[in-house]
């Protein structure tokens, strides 16, 4: 049974409708159309490898190609259909963009041969020459990465009988490029889909010489006929090998070519395929958690490769994988179709469909596989500890998840209750009516005081919404109760507001003028401690129920101060010690669980500890200019930032909240570009395998340990708790970490990173236009990346190696810690990505950008930090961070 595999299309955010149709062979061969004995013989070899190609697949155990790609998939260009009449040798190069493997038939000896016909190209004579079209297209594609083309495995034919050498045709190669020639090959990369600026791409194809478009398509080793590997000068990516064929035996040159071919396929084919299942259990948080389910389910064995080759990562996609689809096509050179030879998982047995049904109706409503955007508004942070659910910078909304910290609400809105029914008591005697100025004594005639009536109101409805924002966040979402209790506060205001508006108004027009009786002097004051708590509820709430208990318990002995009923007394001197003791019970059980968790961490980290100190005792100078170096690039990260609001109009929108820009000051950092939870995380899932391999390419101190992505579970928890629901906050989403063997190597890779990144490149506001320009002496500070291109904005920096830090947040860890944002641009055929110099970030089109996470990492605390997860969850969810 086959099937077609589906690529992992949640890569692309801007994916085709339909996938070209993939051909895995891509053999050229000199013209068909010639008459001679010669040409005769090409047109049999290419035949009889195609036929080859077929027997040798159809026979081998097991199956060895998958259909990786979605779409139409053939095994070699003569099965596809009988091309236009309008069609060239020369346009068909556009085949390349979506092919596995370019074998290229190059031939000398003769008067039409490739080599002979490519010697007549020169300065003075030249043309489109077939052949070089379709090799400077091949070498453009392997060697920047882009369509699916992976390898390219030439054939030799020797047609003078041996009486020429490939060397000496060779030799006769120009130095230069061929105009025509690249012309004709940029447009063919624009054709097909390769993202870059005819300038560009020309730029590149006039730097391959007519003998360079040969030599690069050898392998590096002695070629064929006596050329030299130093003759060949520049290199390509993906030369597999070659393949001289014999003389005069068709037969065997089809076969072995074609098995040389075959394993070239195999090995490319499987390559994919692991790197699919190393991204998708990886770098694909949603297919992260598709593999939980699966586990979960103990369907992880039978349907891994399944899910991660279809890029399946939620299980409503899996209903549109359990049909198979055919799709056969017989050639008449051979014997069995290509979809009999190209091999497929096979999981689709009744059996396996059925189970795969079961799953999907199983788990339809599991909300790991709702959008994340929507799991984000519905998320409860159900770790945080008990009442410390009270202390967290975010603590609006996690009280109302927790039991105990419920309570204490709870009890707080019994207070407003108690007060409510006190101020409803007084309806029934003269402070109904408003008074003289000195005297409690009612006016004549009588005016009902509209304070006193508005009192009980407000307390009610105080009350009332703070227990109806407990409903709420336990049968809709925490958020909506937040923003219930937020609403609540201003309402609370307000009203008493509008209630000290109608004292002043009432005394001074309908009694007999504001004095020590007629007045609203405790309204003024509950107005001003209400309004300091309401600014801690929108930018400290990690002290907004610390203040609100002991502020309320203030207000409550305040209050039995002027009571005379000893009742009474009694019941605020009890409301309002009560408030003082939960207040003082937040504190003492937050201070207790912080230093039991710090103790239990600093006890399993004792042993850096003691590496920590002896690197202070001997390298304590390396240390001082690491410090020296990470706080002049804080500083002028910090002089970027402050460039974006050194007008007064600028600084004045802002401070007002006007405007926005993308450097937070209440979390001191430089945020994403994007603000959208599930547009960082298709932008994480896009760009965090290529990152890790990337960094491994140019690191050159330590050794480079994979990150995977932050799960979405911890991504949103960190959200809510440390960055209040701002998701552009969340700039270590994809990370890796640097292992070093000594302080004196976390120096020299800083330097060596300063080198090869430009600073604070495009952190100004989402707003401002060309927001992220880039200043041409901003990329010369770093020009010394691959290439001599500046690739890397570094955004951030945090040392905790500097002594004079306070490590007491992280429970005595220690590292070097930088984000970087990097731009790129994803290749949708080959789903590859592409990353793009900081100088060219304004005009490339379909450029994404996203901060990324380095960490610089001592041997020592490496080893220690795998056993310590537990200790620091513990620590973390005391913190709430």
């Amino acid at each position: 049974m086959i099937v077609e595999v589906q690529g992992s299309n949640i890569l692309s955010l801007n994916r085709p409708q339909e996938d070209p149709p993939h051909v895995f062979v891509y053999r050229l061969h000199p013209e068909d159309n010639m008459t001679d004995v010669r040409h005769a013989d090409e047109k049999k070899l290419s035949e009889r490898l195609h036929a080859a190609l077929h027997d040798i697949l159809s026979s081998s155990e097991p199956q060895g190609i998958l259909k990786i790609y979605s779409g139409k998939t053939y095994l070699d260009m003569s099965c596809l259909p009988a091309p236009d009449e309008q069609e060239t040798t020369g346009s068909r190069a556009r085949y390349l963009w979506s092919c596995s493997v370019f074998v290229p038939v190059i031939s000398w000896g003769k008067g039409g041969s490739v080599l002979e016909q490519l010697g007549r190209i020169n300065e003075e004579h030249d043309y489109v020459s077939d052949f070089l079209v379709h090799a400077l297209t091949a070498l453009y594609l392997l060697n920047k990465d882009a369509g699916r083309l992976k390898a390219v495995l030439p054939i030799l034919r020797d047609e003078s009988g041996g009486k020429t050498s490939m060397s000496s045709a060779f030799d006769r190669l120009s130095h230069k490029a061929s105009m025509s020639s690249c012309e004709r090959a940029s447009e063919v990369l624009l054709e097909v889909g390769v993202r870059r600026e005819k300038e560009a791409i020309l730029q590149y194809l006039l730097g391959v010489s007519v003998r360079d478009a040969v030599a690069m398509l050898l392998p590096a080793v002695r070629g064929a006929q006596g050329v030299q590997e130093e003759e060949r000068g520049r290199r390509s990516k993906g030369v597999y090998g070659m393949y001289v064929a014999a003389e005069n035996d068709v037969e065997r040159s089809a076969v072995e070519a074609g098995e040389l071919i075959v394993a070239c396929l195999s090995k490319i084919v499987r390559e994919h395929v692991d790197r699919k299942l190393w991204e998708f259990s990886n770098h694909n948080p949603r297919g992260i958690e598709v593999l939980q389910v699966l586990r979960e389910s103990g369907l992880h064995d039978r349907f891994f490769e399944f899910f991660a080759l279809r890029g399946i990562e939620t299980i409503h996609k899996v209903s549109k994988h359990t049909k198979t689809s055919f799709m056969h096509r017989r050639c008449g050179a051979v014997t069995r179709s290509c979809d009999e030879v190209l091999a497929a998982l096979q999981h689709h047995d009744e059996s396996s469909v059925r189970t795969l049904e079961k799953l999907v109706e199983d788990y339809r409503e599991d909300e790991r596989f709702l959008p994340l955007n929507e799991r984000l508004r519905r998320y409860r942070d159900s770790d945080v500890h008990g009442v410390l659910a009270l202390r967290t910078s975010n603590s609006l909304e996690t009280a109302l998840v927790k039991l105990p910290a419920r309570s204490c609400v709870v009890f707080l809105s019994l207070v407003y209750l108690v007060f409510g029914v006190k101020q409803l008591g007084l309806l029934g005697t003269d402070q109904l009516w408003l008074p003289h100025t000195n005297s409690s004594t009612p006016v004549s005639p009588r005016v009902v005081r509209i304070s006193t009536v508005a009192d009980p109101i407000i307390s009610f409805t105080w009350s009332f919404l703070f227990l109806s924002g407990i409903v709420l966040s336990l049968f809709s979402t925490p958020l909506q109760g937040k923003r219930l209790l937020l609403a609540t506060g201003h309402l609370v205001i307000a009203g008493n507001v509008m209630c000290v508006v109608a004292d002043a108004l009432q005394c001074s027009r309908e009694g007999t003028g504001i004095g020590s009786v007629c007045n609203s002097n405790m309204k003024v004051v509950a107005i001003v401690l209400l309004m300091l708590i309401m600014y801690l509820a929108h930018f400290v709430q990690h002290y907004f129920w610390l203040s609100a208990f002991f502020m309320q318990g203030a207000y409550c002995l305040l209050v039995s101060a002027s009571v005379s009923h000893v009742a009474e007394l009694s019941i605020f001197l009890l409301l309002g010690l009560g408030c003082w003791a939960v207040g003082l019970l937040i504190v003492v059980k937050y201070h207790l669980a912080y230093r039991k968790t710090f103790r239990e961490l600093k006890v399993a980290m004792l042993g850096f500890e003691e590496t920590w100190r002896g690197v202070m005792r001997e390298k304590a100078r390396a240390v001082e200019e690491i410090s020296v170096l990470a706080r002049a690039i804080a500083e002028e990260l910090e002089e970027k930032v402050r460039e974006d609001t050194k007008t007064w109009g600028r600084l004045l929108c802002v401070t007002l909240g006007l405007k926005e820009r993308r450097y937070s000051r209440r979390n001191g950092k430089i945020r994403q570009a994007s603000r959208d939870f599930e547009q960082l995380f298709l932008q994480a899932q896009e760009v965090s395998a290529a990152f890790q391999l990337w960094v491994s390419g140019w690191n050159r101190v330590g050794r480079v340990e994979h990150g995977n992505v932050k799960s979405c579970a911890r991504a949103m928890q960190k959200t809510v708790r440390s960055y209040r629901r701002d998701p552009s906050c969340l700039t270590d989403l994809v990370r890796c970490t640097i292992v070093v063997q000594s302080v004196e190597e976390v120096q020299e890779w800083l330097s060596s990173l300063r080198s090869r990144a430009v600073i604070g490149v495009g952190v100004g506001p989402w707003d401002k236009p060309r927001g992220g320009r880039v200043a041409a002496e901003d990329v010369e500070l770093g020009l010394r990346d691959v290439g001599g291109e500046v690739y890397m904005s570094i955004t951030n920096i945090k040392n905790r190696y500097d002594p004079l830090g306070d490590t007491s947040l992280s429970g005595g860890y220690r590292d070097l810690c930088l984000c970087v944002e990097v731009g790129w641009t994803m290749e949708e055929s080959s789903q590859c990505c592409t990353f793009v110099p900081v100088k060219e970030w304004e005009r490339t089109l379909g450029l994404r950008k996203h901060i990324c996470e380095i960490q610089v990492l001592l041997e020592e605390m490496h080893s220690v930090k795998k056993l310590l997860h537990k200790e620091y969850v513990n620590f973390r969810n005391t913190l709430c961070q």
